[in-house]
């Protein structure tokens, strides 16, 4: 029923990602797969994403983990956890092959180039699906 709930209701993200292009690039490919219910807001440091996190609610943290004021993976997550409360966390990093031993162990790992790079037409699908999948868990993902 929950999922169901998810499905159908318009979703506010937070996504913290330094790189224009790839927010672009996120954002593009949930268009693409026909979910125009995603309204993404872009912080491209972690202060700012402290500081909107404080401010406003969001149904999802869509999490880089190499910041221009936090390169340090653990600390980029942790931070980003004191200041999301209950708001589901999904990380979406480019340097999952170098950062996965720096994680905790239980928390599953696929690095978003080999995501975008995939041949198949189902990517964008596969993203969006993984967006709204991620905000009806309380728990944090990577993909």
């Amino acid at each position: 029923m929950r999922e169901e709930m998810m499905a159908n209701r318009a979703l506010k993200v937070l996504h913290v990602e330094d790189d224009f292009a790839d927010a672009m690039l996120v954002q593009h490919a949930v268009c693409e797969a026909g979910d125009l219910d995603i309204a993404f807001e872009v912080a491209r440091t972690l202060r700012d994403a402290k500081r909107l996190l404080g401010r406003n609610d969001y149904d999802l943290v869509l999490l880089d983990l190499r910041l221009p004021d936090s390169i340090h993976p653990r600390d980029t997550l942790e931070t980003t956890q004191s200041h999301a409360g209950d708001t589901p966390i999904l990380i979406l990093s480019g340097s999952m092959s170098v950062d996965a031993a720096r994680l905790p162990d239980d928390i599953a790992r696929l690095d978003k180039n080999e995501s975008f790079r995939k041949s198949c037409g189902d990517v964008p699908v596969h993203l969006a699906h993984r967006i709204r999948e991620a905000v009806g868990e309380a728990d944090i993902q990577t993909i």
